[in-house]
Parts: structure tokens; sequence; C-alpha cells
């Protein structure tokens, strides 16, 4: 070329590389999106997802008394077998069918403290599990 431009295009190797790249992050990026949404598909059990509706805490002579109404949201049942009230785990055994709202009672060991915020954690058999905090009144 005899110009006073001399244009260059971009090598075809590069092109070439280029485009192998994009298709490598296009398909790990579809792969992550349809891993998130269909992995748990292929499991026998698939965890469960619970609500809190209410919960209180009350005095139960001197010891803490912890009573939560629950509400399962997911499909199946779900099964509570432990709480955990500031750490300390208390056994329960307490079955919540799909769309069905129980109430749980959790009697502890924990002296009772006007005031006081304490954690509370349900955890059921398929791992599903509910985190919330509860102050006394």
């Amino acid at each position: 070329m005899s110009g006073k431009y001399e244009y260059r295009g971009i090598s075809t190797f590069i092109a070439t590389l280029l485009l192998m790249v994009l298709a490598v992050a296009a398909g790990a990026i579809i792969y992550a999106y349809t891993m998130g949404y269909l992995g748990g598909l292929g499991s026998s059990t698939t965890p469960g997802t619970l609500s809190l509706d209410s919960a209180k805490a009350e005095d139960d002579n001197g010891k803490l008394k912890i009573t939560a109404y629950v509400r399962n949201i997911g499909k199946g049942s779900v099964t509570l077998d432990k709480a955990y009230v500031d750490g300390t785990q208390i056994d329960i055994d307490k079955t919540i069918n799909e769309g069905a709202v129980e109430e749980i009672t959790i009697s502890t060991n924990i002296d009772y403290k006007s005031g006081k915020t304490y954690e509370v954690k349900l955890v059921a058999t398929d791992g599903t599990n509910l985190v919330f905090t509860v102050k006394a009144s």
C-alpha cells in the first residue's frame, strides 16, 4: 500500500485467541448459573425453608422458656431435632408439615434475665436451620 495512511487489522491468531477466551468465559458463566438452580435436583433430600412468625421469651420459675411460631414455607415436611440458645444445645422433636405453622417451646436451664437478648438457632435433620433473636420482657 502506498497511501498516506496504512491500515492494519488484528492478526488472525489474536482474533482466534480472543474468540476462544470469550467462549470459555461464557461457558463458565452458563455452568455457574445452571448449577445454582439445578444443583439440588440430583440429591435425594433437599433442605426445607423455615420462617419465623413470632417468638417470645418468658420466665419459667427463674429459667428461660422460649415460645416460637415457625412456618414451613419449603417443599415437604421438616423435622426439628436440635435448638441452640446462646450456644447451649437443647434436644427437641417437632415435625412441621409443608405450609403449616407449629408452636415450638424450648425450655432451658439458662437463668432468665429481663431485658437480655438471646440468640436461638433451630436445626432440622435435613440441615435446614432458622436463626433468630428474642428479647426477654
